[in-house]
């Protein structure tokens, strides 16, 4: 086994009947989220970054569409995995898969930010292992997965119970997310609540597009340069007025709390246009390691703020690194390529149960070239990271 396969797993990701353009979107997208954590971490940390406008500028620039594109490719998923499970078995692989690694990575992440406090920037309490359940943004990164997870419990009791149809479900969405822009417009936290609200829309959107988007002969609505440019265009005059209304306020949440109708415009710009950009990528088979990163976005995400505290830590503490750019772009590197490497040789020894309840054989077992081929033969097309 080559060592780019038993640290990354390339082999597997690139070969497996995936839909190649949702690893590029997820891959592209937890990038952004690893640089926005290492900026701010870098300027609670009190260092200079204030000299670094373009820094700051593109912190802001990239802020709107990555969370909500990571709830519309969950949703993407939702009709075809109840069709296949069920609504029981759904709700449970969504445990397994989503919140039982909140559980695990937030646990972890709480107890080392403890026993490390004079060197990282949270101020953490012994009540913060109950707030992973009930107020998550309170713990950094990990509300994104107890909203992902209560918001496919709901939509999916909703979808089968009631029966609404598609466009139903949809007004039911913007009915919630009109619900959370009146709770962040009146400053109150209301525990996971305002997040499941403001998301909910986002996932409905991905499952009433997933026809459309998963269907490949459908690529060339996403890659042709007369769809393409009309949505960057677009895209860079929105972001524009995003980031400077942002700017003015200095609260880089301003539009989305106080604007939440001129956020869904951003948001869904910023989303297309990405989703353009992995499609094009698809097609001219470039820049393959974002597929290898978009595949463990999820992996990346529970652990790259511990990877993140380290490496500044490690550089400003140990090595007296001051300069922002270089510490910025380590910890970038390290942030993405570090939780990669651990998931892999962690899953390889035996010890998978730390980021899922179920047992990943298909990638463990992969360096077997009999149940290689098999895999490649029977590999279904819309599988994604979570394994619905």
């Amino acid at each position: 086994m080559g060592i780019k396969n038993y640290l990354f797993n390339a082999d597997f990701v690139l070969n497996s009947k995936r839909q190649p353009w949702i690893d590029y979107a997820r891959g592209i997208c937890i990038i952004m989220v690893c640089y926005r954590h290492c900026f701010d971490g870098l300027t609670n940390a009190d260092i200079r970054t204030q000299g670094f406008i373009l820094f700051k500028y593109l912190n802001v620039f990239l802020f709107s569409f990555r969370m909500p594109l990571f709830f519309i490719v969950s949703g993407l998923f939702v009709a075809a995995s109840l069709r296949k499970k069920g609504l029981s078995n759904y709700i449970s692989d969504r445990f397994k898969i989503i919140f039982y690694p909140l559980l695990i990575w937030g646990t972890i992440q709480i107890t080392l930010q403890l026993e490390f406090a004079p060197y990282v920037n949270a101020h953490r309490e012994i009540v913060d292992y109950l707030n992973l359940l009930i107020y998550p943004r309170k713990i950094e990164q990990f509300w994104y997965l107890n909203a992902l997870f209560v918001v496919g419990v709901i939509y999916a009791f909703i979808k089968v119970k009631l029966k609404l149809t598609n466009l139903q479900h949809l007004a039911v969405a913007f009915v919630f997310y009109g619900i959370g822009g009146y709770l962040h417009a009146i400053k109150t936290g209301a525990f996971i609540f305002t997040d499941v609200f403001h998301y909910y829309l986002f996932f409905a959107i991905g499952d009433n597009i997933s026809q459309f988007v998963l269907d490949k002969d459908k690529a060339k609505y996403f890659t042709k340069a007369k769809y393409v440019f009309p949505v960057f265009v677009l895209f860079l005059i929105t972001h524009y007025f995003f980031t400077k209304i942002n700017i003015r306020h200095n609260q880089d949440y301003y539009i989305e709390h106080y604007m939440p109708l001129f956020f869904l415009v951003v948001a869904l710009t910023g989303c297309c246009f990405v989703v353009q950009i992995s499609f094009l990528l698809e097609k001219t088979g470039v820049l393959k390691f974002l597929r290898v990163v978009g595949y463990h976005s999820l992996f990346i995400y529970v652990m790259h703020l511990i990877v993140l505290a380290a490496t500044r830590t490690l550089l400003t503490h140990v090595f007296n690194v001051t300069s922002v750019p270089l510490l910025l772009g380590a910890g970038i590197l390290m942030g993405i390529i570090l939780p990669i490497i651990i998931y892999n040789i962690l899953s390889k020894a035996g010890a998978w149960w730390l980021f899922s309840l179920k047992k990943p054989v298909d990638e463990i077992n992969y360096t077997n070239e009999k149940f290689k081929k098999k895999l490649l033969a029977t590999k279904t097309v819309y599988e994604t990271v979570e394994h619905n």
